[in-house]
């Protein structure tokens, strides 16, 4: 009896041990070594990108889009989990700058929450929008600009608006995270857009992709746009005017323009271009970043097209890119200085739309200059056709 135990107990142990070998077995057959490690590098990249930027990438599905903003409050969206990195291209720049290495492991990564929405396009007659990318730190631009010629009012019956373009920063004032600071030009003035990705040089394209989409959602009355940088000065009037008889239905893409331009291939320059970006050919005709107009009818096709279009790190050659691929004409004007130094003479300034590069207390200059109308001028620059 007792040696029949002992048997039944042995077979027993036999059968576990067999049962755990064929287990073991069958585990190793899935088990690969390189995909393994593959997913532990993807992981630690990704969670080294997560503490970099503290705002890890998203997938939203346009159909479970769900931005909901009260009172200029943020927003809370769904989030399907994680961008991953694309390290295909580690080898091509390895001996670059970091933020080429970053670009091309997350340029896949179109999509990024929506943290605070504007009131900018509530109305529903609004003729001009005023899109000015800015950045969180940039408070005293926004001030400014709010202050003097983006101020929201109607001008001979166009209702003109304004809204400012921000992602994330890790930018602090005296020790002290400036975000606060947005938050409470959101809640005082409603004209804040915010999204959830961090700011750099290259980071430009993505903001102009998701502000198509923002816009092609929540402003579809809007007639026009200005597209602007936070340290241009816009002669609004000047603008109306040039948009009283254009057809908004119509495609617009108004600026000053480059034509025939190359990539930058000076390694020292931040507007480099290595060749496996873009190859030894120009850009496609594109007005300069600084600023320029759109009708809101360009805004779809561009949005339409940026989802078929890789992201590039400049942004204004991308948004030739895009009119390209969308077949709409970018037009010359004479109006928008978007580099070049312009002399302080409000005479020139009456005249023209847009330039670029100008500090708040030169815009508060140029614009108590403009409201002087005590000094008369004999020159002025001519405002160009409508296309």
């Amino acid at each position: 009896m007792g040696a029949g135990m002992k048997i039944t107990a042995l077979t027993r142990g036999m059968k576990c041990i067999i049962l755990f070998s064929i287990l073991l077995i069958v585990g190793f057959s899935f088990y690969n070594p390189i995909t393994v490690a593959k997913k532990k590098v993807q992981m630690l990249l990704y969670l080294k990108f997560i503490w970099s930027s503290k705002a890890p990438p998203a997938q939203i599905n346009s159909t479970n889009f769900t931005a909901v903003m009260v009172s200029a409050q943020p927003s809370e969206e769904l989030d399907p989990g994680p961008c991953l990195p694309n390290m295909s291209f580690n080898s091509l720049t390895e001996k670059l700058k970091p933020i080429y290495k970053e670009f091309m492991m997350y340029r896949h990564c179109k999509n990024f929450p929506l943290l605070r929405k504007a009131h900018s396009c509530d109305e529903k007659d609004t003729f001009l929008l005023l899109a000015i990318k800015s950045l969180a730190e940039h408070a005293d631009r926004r001030a400014s600009i709010r202050s003097t010629w983006g101020k929201e009012r109607t001008i001979d019956g166009a209702l003109v608006r304004r809204v400012f373009l921000l992602g994330l920063t890790e930018s602090r004032i005296r020790s002290q995270a400036v975000q606060a600071m947005v938050d409470h030009e959101g809640r005082e003035h409603g004209d804040i857009v915010q999204w959830g990705f961090r700011e750099s040089f290259f980071n430009v394209t993505l903001k102009e992709t998701l502000f198509w989409k923002w816009f092609s959602q929540d402003c579809r009355t809007v007639k026009f746009v200005l597209k602007g940088d936070d340290d241009v000065f816009v002669n609004v009037k000047n603008v109306l005017e040039y948009l009283n008889d254009v057809d908004p239905s119509h495609d617009l893409y108004v600026g000053d323009v480059f034509r025939n331009w190359y990539p930058t291939r000076v390694v020292q320059s931040k507007y480099y271009i290595p060749l496996f970006m873009y190859g030894n050919k120009p850009y496609p005709p594109y007005a300069g970043g600084g600023g320029y107009l759109l009708s809101a009818t360009s805004i779809l096709k561009l949005h339409n097209v940026s989802a078929f279009q890789e992201l590039f790190p400049i942004d204004d050659a991308f948004v030739g890119l895009c009119a390209q691929r969308a077949n709409i004409e970018v037009v010359a004007h004479a109006g928008f200085r978007t580099y070049g130094n312009i002399p302080y003479d409000p005479c020139i300034y009456k005249g023209l739309l847009l330039v670029h590069r100008v500090t708040p207390n030169e815009l508060w200059l140029i614009w108590s200059l403009l409201m002087d109308n005590t000094k008369t001028c004999s020159h002025s620059t001519r405002i160009s056709p409508k296309p």
